[in-house]
């Protein structure tokens, strides 16, 4: 996760902790100020550094290790200095809501076009490899790449729901003595005009090595109470199915303007 890396500020604010229990009270925290913004527009993530083995497998097993926090997390890096873990925190009914609606109205053109059978929604299914682990809010699986008893294949669409944007405040480390356990900043303020869009708007490669693929935005919609600006957004369903060419009974999956006001709309209520 080097984007957070570099995106960090200068003079961040250091705190040294020893215990999981502190990202217990700071995640708790976090939750308890979204619940009092009524636009849950405030910090979402705990960005952990040097997180232990022990300590990120608790994390991503044991989802009561967080005393009652509903949290997605993902971790990169395996090696003998630790690796990096990103705890994103969900703030409540409106996350749940948005990513349902948004799944109802891909669901419902795929399903027009007689797809009905051929994908599936997994959830907040946690994949494994050799150097991360993710977790997402859903994820979207063509048939072939449905589990089994044996092989869990990475789907073609994770969707990941959040506070709009993001902007970094201050960093505060754990560590154990002389064997850090991990260390955590805040990804602060997320604000509904993202400071570091310019980033993911710089689009690498159209064909890019499937070990090496890096995340940049092919469309931004902008979704205020009266407004709608950016739609249409087209899901290809190359990407969804993950397949070179397109049947010519096929389309694109097309979210129009009215999709989002659907989508969003339990969070203007």
């Amino acid at each position: 996760m080097p984007d957070i890396m570099t995106a960090l500020p200068s003079g961040v604010v250091t705190s040294i902790f020893s215990r999981l229990e502190y990202v217990q009270l700071e995640a708790e925290k976090i939750l308890e100020t979204l619940e009092k913004d009524e636009e849950e527009n405030g910090n979402q993530f705990l960005v952990l550094f040097k997180l232990s083995p022990y300590i990120s497998e608790q994390l991503f097993e044991d989802h009561g290790c967080l005393k009652g926090v509903n949290y997605r997390f993902e971790f990169e890096g395996k090696g003998s200095e630790g690796g990096i873990g990103l705890l994103r925190v969900i703030p409540g009914y409106r996350h749940e809501y948005t990513t349902m609606r948004l799944l109802r109205k891909v669901s419902l053109q795929l399903n027009s076009m007689g797809l009905n059978e051929q994908y599936c929604w997994g959830g907040a299914t946690r994949y494994k490899s050799l150097l991360r682990d993710k977790e997402g809010d859903q994820v979207f699986s063509p048939s072939k790449c449905w589990p089994s008893s044996t092989s869990l294949q990475w789907p073609t669409v994770v969707v990941e729901t959040g506070v709009s944007g993001a902007c970094q405040d201050y960093v505060k480390m754990l560590d154990g003595g002389s064997e850090p356990l991990m260390e955590k900043a805040y990804i602060d303020r997320l604000r509904r005009d993202p400071s570091n869009v310019s980033a993911l708007l710089q689009q690498p490669p159209l064909q890019q090595p499937s070990n090496m693929q890096q995340p940049y935005s092919c469309a931004e919609v902008d979704v205020t109470e009266t407004t709608v600006d950016g739609a249409p957004m087209t899901i290809p369903y190359c990407a969804l199915f993950d397949v070179p060419i397109r049947p010519p009974n096929m389309q694109d999956v097309v979210l129009d303007a009215q999709d989002f006001r659907f989508i969003i709309a339990v969070n203007f209520s």
